[in-house]
């Protein structure tokens, strides 16, 4: 398509549309506005992995008072390699993609258990940083501490 002659007899330039500076502007922009966005993200993300930690250990919960026949023995103690149990398997995966370890223990005789995981939301500060646990145990007791649980059969609280 040839451009209109001026009187000059020169060829007048279109102003039309936007130069190639203005579009490299907008998409740099843009970018920066999605990476502040991304940032501002990612404590919901850590949040939304430890509300799918806190639904599994409460599945473990679920699934241990199924085992009961007047005791706990049937309920398998973890962390361990091989779990025979396909649905505490499945559980215990989950729980370990979603960045926790779940942890079964048992008292002896086999009457009362502990069920938790380590969550990724941390408390305190960064010198001293303070790890959550989610916790459920067979007296019906759940929440999260910063407590130490090695050792223990029921929540601390």
């Amino acid at each position: 398509m040839a451009l209109p002659k001026t009187s000059s007899n020169s060829y007048r330039v279109s102003t039309a549309g936007f130069t190639l500076i203005e579009m490299l502007v907008v998409v740099a922009v843009i970018g920066i506005l999605s990476s502040v966005l991304l940032n501002a993200l990612g404590p919901a993300k850590e949040k939304a992995k430890d509300s799918r930690i806190f639904q599994e250990v409460n599945q473990v919960r679920s699934l241990a008072e199924t085992f009961y026949d007047g005791d706990y023995d049937a309920l398998e103690s973890l962390p361990k390699t091989n779990i025979l149990n396909p649905n505490l398997k499945a559980l215990a995966d989950d729980i370990a993609l979603q960045g926790g370890e779940l942890t079964i223990r048992k008292s002896v005789p086999a009457l009362n258990y502990i069920a938790y995981s380590h969550l990724n939301a941390e408390l305190g500060t960064s010198e001293i940083p303070l790890t959550n646990y989610y916790c459920v145990d067979s007296l019906g007791r759940s929440g999260v501490t910063t407590a130490d649980l090695s050792g223990r059969t029921s929540c601390p609280f």
